[in-house]
């Protein structure tokens, strides 16, 4: 498990998933990433601060934003 700092470049309210920027990685970025259920949709603004956690695989279906400031 990695956790990672982010920022959200876009979000989508019917499937509550992020795209996400990681800090560092100007250019790329993570798409389809589920955001917990506890986050707001109303907090998931562009350019929204998150923590990010890759699970323990990698693999972007165990992504998920679990906290946003």
């Amino acid at each position: 498990m990695a956790l990672y700092r982010a920022k959200v470049v876009s979000y989508d309210a019917g499937s509550h998933t992020a795209v996400v920027r990681l800090d560092g990685s100007a250019a790329q970025t993570l798409d389809g990433v589920a955001v917990s259920r506890g986050i707001a949709g109303a907090e998931m603004v562009p350019g929204r601060r998150v923590l990010v956690d890759t699970g323990d695989h990698g693999a972007i279906e165990d992504v998920v934003v679990f906290a946003a400031w």
